[in-house]
């Protein structure tokens, strides 16, 4: 089966208050989207500083969709996330922001948007642990997922069989696409607008569960 992790994408810090408080007694940990307008152009509430303040009680991991992201590990790293991950798109220096995060003992990731070719993990997977595959172009939540993402899972699998396969974006338990995913080979399914746009976020979470399991 594959875990499914809530993503908070916050526009303040009330908005992030409300969605952790609601989904931490059930999640095991969660992923936040961070954007600053540099790679894509929307921005969320992804302050270190504010979030490493709330000493929140259960892992988290952050998703920099940001240009430059050397610059920003360090200061994730010190507000207690366990997993970092980059795009493979963003400018910058990739070899030193995963040099950072190895120095530091902590789990690096790769994401890579739709139209990326599987080939740029052939010069990443060494220095990484975990690939995100986004199944929809990164930024608002609630975009249509490209179904393509099934193949592209399948694919890293065969060959990165050491890398732990997420996938961001557009997955839903309607038409089975949690688990259709999960037999493909994601390990964990990141969730936002499949939770936070249902009626009961909660029931939202334990419908995706119940169908990532195998």
């Amino acid at each position: 089966m594959a875990s499914v992790i809530p993503a908070i994408l916050a526009h303040d810090e009330q908005e992030f208050r409300k969605r952790f408080g609601a989904i931490a007694p059930v999640a095991p940990m969660i992923h936040i989207d961070v954007l600053d307008g540099s790679l894509f152009p929307e921005r969320s509430f992804a302050n270190a500083e504010r979030i490493a303040a709330l000493h929140l009680p259960i892992p988290f991991g952050v998703h920099l969709m940001v240009n430059e992201p050397q610059d920003a590990v360090k200061k994730w790293i010190q507000a207690g996330a366990m997993r970092l991950i980059v795009h493979a798109e963003a400018q910058g220096n990739l070899g030193a922001t995963f040099e950072t995060i190895r120095h530091y003992t902590h789990e690096a990731g790769l994401a890579l948007n739709p139209e990326t070719e599987l080939t740029v993990l052939d010069e990443w997977a060494p220095f990484i642990q975990y690939v995100l595959v986004m199944g929809v172009h990164p930024g608002a939540m609630g975009r249509p997922f490209d179904p393509k993402t099934i193949t592209r899972v399948r694919a890293i699998r065969k060959k990165f069989p050491q890398l732990t396969i997420g996938v961001d974006g557009g997955v839903r338990a309607k038409g089975h696409r949690a688990h259709q995913l999960a037999v493909a080979g994601a390990a964990e399914l990141i969730v936002g607008s499949g939770i936070w746009n249902a009626a009961d976020p909660l029931a939202a979470y334990n419908e995706l569960v119940a169908d990532a399991k195998l």
